[in-house]
């Protein structure tokens, strides 16, 4: 007798009506959250890129402004030289330019001596090496005269060429960052962080006082600050310095010879060829602010002169540091 296995009905499961809506309300909830936060994410990328993208205008534009500025500041060096007269100073400087609103857009400059500063880069002559030490010791005198010599010693190297295997680019390479010493002139006084024994604070104190021009340059006796005018003579105290300033405020200086026979200097053996009244290098700083937005710019111009005729050459610009 055959016996015939008997077949498996198949099951089936049916879901009432009102499960099946169930199922139908939680995938379309489902859906409308993922597109929910594919639009949230879309319009948050959308509203960063707009708001990145209006930053960007805005900074263009401040910039063009900027050299708008800058144009302005050109003309006023040019006309001081053009238009000089006997026994008067041909840059009271600092010059700053009236405040200019364009389009929300607030403009304004402001024009700086450079060469009533101590320029880094004449510091291959002994002399000059000797006169920044003094400054080092105005700005810290906790400095020990060693501590002066080693950072000296450190900037001459630095812009001294084919000095590459020494005591410094050994300390350089084994820093955690490591660098080579540039073995050129200073580009710009932020490098001066860069060398051996110069803190944070130390280059802060020294900034007001420094700068870094293409080539060796004088003193302007007329503009340079109390630390600077320290830097001529060891015998020049600060109470000095400080004396000439008000003199030169009350009495325009308009030779050196002028000055080097004042009373108050005249016992202090300042060579003439230190010293000038008359300057060939300026930093222009323009601000351009709107809003809570603001660009910086910094120029850096030299003038020259032939026939009493001014020409104005822009050297560099920066943006936010110098």
């Amino acid at each position: 007798m055959l016996f015939q296995p008997s077949q498996a009905k198949p099951f089936h499961c049916r879901l009432s009506p009102k499960h099946q809506q169930g199922v139908v309300i939680v995938v379309a909830l489902f859906i409308v959250a993922l597109v929910a936060t594919m639009a949230y994410g879309m319009m948050t990328r959308l509203e960063r890129d707009t708001r990145r993208t209006s930053l960007i205008l805005r900074d263009t534009q401040a910039e063009f402004y900027a050299q708008g500025s800058i144009i302005w500041a050109l003309d006023q060096l040019r006309s001081n030289w053009e238009k000089q007269k006997p026994n008067q100073v041909v840059d009271p400087l600092p010059i700053r330019s009236p405040v200019i609103d364009v389009n929300g857009y607030k403009i304004t400059s402001t024009i700086y001596d450079m060469q009533g500063r101590f320029n880094l880069n004449n510091l291959v002559n002994t002399d000059a090496q000797a006169d920044f030490k003094r400054l080092l010791q105005t700005v810290d005198p906790k400095l020990s005269e060693e501590k002066r010599q080693q950072i000296v010693k450190g900037i001459v190297d630095w812009i001294t060429p084919g000095q590459q295997h020494n005591e410094f680019n050994q300390f350089y390479l084994e820093l955690a960052a490591p660098y080579r010493a540039a073995h050129r002139p200073f580009f710009s006084i932020s490098e001066l962080r860069l060398v051996k024994g110069v803190t944070p604070a130390l280059f802060n104190a020294l900034q007001p006082y420094i700068t870094a021009l293409p080539v060796a340059t004088l003193v302007n006796i007329q503009t340079a600050p109390a630390p600077v005018l320290m830097t001529l003579s060891p015998t020049l105290t600060l109470d000095t310095a400080r004396a000439i300033e008000q003199v030169r405020a009350r009495t325009p200086i308009v030779t050196a010879q002028q000055f080097i026979e004042l009373d108050i200097v005249k016992n202090h053996h300042i060579a003439a060829d230190k010293i000038t009244v008359k300057s060939g290098y300026f930093l222009i700083e323009t601000t351009v602010a709107i809003e809570k937005q603001q660009a910086l710019l910094y120029t850096l111009v030299e003038r020259t002169a032939k026939d009493n005729k001014a020409k104005m050459t822009l050297l560099w610009q920066s943006k936010g540091e110098w």
